[in-house]
């Protein structure tokens, strides 16, 4: 019998611990950025971005596939005969594979695109193809680590997940000092100091996994029978998240065509907005996603379901409490942060990248029973050809003359749509009732939409733009969504949680 009580407790532990990861995380990137662009310069500083940013695209891949491998880990967990080193075994097979197309496609394609279409000056060339060397390398390290990073998930060992994460970015903010000190070549110094830490890190996932999870021994034995399932979830995986980066890739090109790179400022800016807010959500889904495997796995679908609802509640509680306020005070907030140059359609991207961050908020916790259950083709199929209509819409649009923001307008309207046609498929792999999800998730996040803005919009009415507005609106908007989210959205059970938790601290 499932202990629901403990899991749920491990569920809240883990939350804080990656929430802990994440502010930090956050802080000390934000600053390492400012120092290594001072160490780099200008130059040097965007022939990295885009030398080892090519190199990251393919890190769509490694997500894809992380997430493939922690399912049947979870779902291998949840079983009482189950055998993960089976597991452990085929997911390292196919990491090898993964490595050596990569290595190939980088190798070959990579270095015809860095010599034929890649502009860099001519003069650090040289040093140029240093970084993509040592990036591809470090790729190839992160691939080969993704069956320690999935286990490290399936188990829930999110401290060490955390503490991980903070090694990662004290270590980078440590290379960035060292670039002051250094006479040499700076850009390669750097490239070959991210290397390191890359292997320092392999090392360190590898040997708490070897330490902590005994039954992870590898065998040079092929499992047909797990080999192609995992294979095939995971290329329907792929296939998703190529579709959202094929998405974000064209929406780009396409807005340089029509508007020129101003407007691709203006994107970057909402997009840096939303990937910090969108994180928080992140940390959420992760936290969740081994109990709903593991639940499903079992055979407890009533749970799957509860876990499914509140996960959704909370994702959208959790994006739309920060998004508020920082809607009411964008203006004051992009003057803030930079200054008097601020890229036109800058404020409007940015409120319609948020709702529509907010609103694909549901979508997530339906993706991961999808995923719990393993049946992922139609659902891939039905929600990327959606997610790439969004392209030659927002082409039409622009090209009969509508403004940039048509782009964005186009998303959120395909974003509902696909959601309500992701229910419709979970409907079909999972058994759930569309009347509970409404009344459940649904009907409790259009009251919290409503009523949570009413008092932030009048004290913004009344009080001065300044930095004290900015804190205020921001703490009421925190504090009545806290409020309304409780009496509106938490049924009896999660109430009744949330109340055991706030007794126990008020005593300790």
């Amino acid at each position: 019998m499932i202990d629901n009580h403990s899991n749920n407790k491990r569920i809240a532990k883990n939350t804080v611990f990656l929430y802990f990861r994440m502010f930090l995380v956050l802080i000390v990137s934000l600053f390492t950025t400012r120092v290594v662009l001072n160490a780099l310069g200008v130059v040097d500083y965007g022939i990295n971005n885009v030398v080892a940013g090519f190199v990251s695209m393919f890190a769509f891949l490694n997500t894809s596939m992380s997430n493939g491998v922690q399912r049947f880990y979870n779902f291998t967990l949840g079983k009482k005969d189950g055998n993960i080193a089976n597991v452990y075994n085929t997911a390292w097979q196919i990491q090898f594979l993964l490595a050596l197309i990569l290595l190939l496609l980088l190798e070959t394609l990579g270095v015809w695109y860095m010599y034929n279409k890649m502009i860099i000056p001519s003069e650090r060339f040289t040093a140029a193809m240093w970084v993509f060397q040592l990036s591809v390398a470090s790729m190839l390290l992160i691939v080969m680590q993704i069956p320690y990073n999935a286990a490290i998930m399936a188990f829930e060992r999110m401290d060490f997940y955390a503490y991980i994460s903070i090694f990662d970015v004290i270590a980078k903010l440590g290379i960035a000092y060292l670039l002051f000190v250094y006479n040499g070549d700076k850009l390669i110094l750097y490239g070959a100091l991210l290397f390191v830490v890359t292997i320092v890190g392999f090392f360190l996932n590898y040997g708490y996994c070897k330490k902590n999870f005994k039954e992870l021994n590898f065998k040079m034995q092929y499992n047909r029978e797990l080999f192609r399932p995992m294979l095939s979830f995971s290329g329907w995986n792929v296939f998703g998240s190529f579709a959202y980066m094929l998405k974000g890739q064209g929406l780009n090109m396409l807005l340089n065509a029509f508007f020129g790179p101003v407007v691709n400022a203006a994107r970057g800016i909402s997009g840096m907005i939303m990937s910090a807010i969108q994180g928080f959500q992140g940390n959420i889904v992760i936290a969740f996603r081994p109990q709903i495997v593991q639940s499903y796995s079992y055979g407890d679908y009533a749970r799957v379901r509860g876990l499914f609802y509140s996960l959704s509640k909370v994702s959208f509680v959790m994006l739309a409490m920060m998004s508020i306020p920082i809607i009411l005070e964008l203006d004051y907030i992009l003057h803030l942060w930079l200054g008097d140059i601020v890229p036109d359609y800058t404020k409007s991207f940015t409120i319609l990248v948020l709702v529509n961050m907010v609103v694909s908020s549901l979508n997530t916790p339906v993706s991961q029973v999808v995923h719990a259950t393993g049946k992922m083709k139609n659902y891939q199929i039905a929600t990327s050809f959606i997610v790439c209509l969004i392209l030659p819409i927002s082409w039409v649009f622009l090209k009969i003359g509508y403004n940039p923001n048509s782009v964005y307008i186009v998303s959120l309207a395909m974003t509902i749509l696909n959601q309500i046609v992701c229910n419709i498929f979970l409907k079909k792999v999972f058994p759930y009732s569309f009347t509970e999800y409404i009344s459940s998730v649904i009907i409790p996040c259009v009251i919290f939409t409503v009523i949570v803005p009413i008092i932030p919009i009048v004290l913004q009415s009344v009080i001065e733009q300044s930095f004290i507005r900015l804190i205020i609106v921001g703490m009421v908007s925190v504090v009545i969504s806290l409020i309304v989210a409780y009496l509106a959205m938490l049924n009896k059970h999660e109430k009744i949680y949330v109340k055991n938790i706030i007794n126990k601290k008020i005593k300790w």
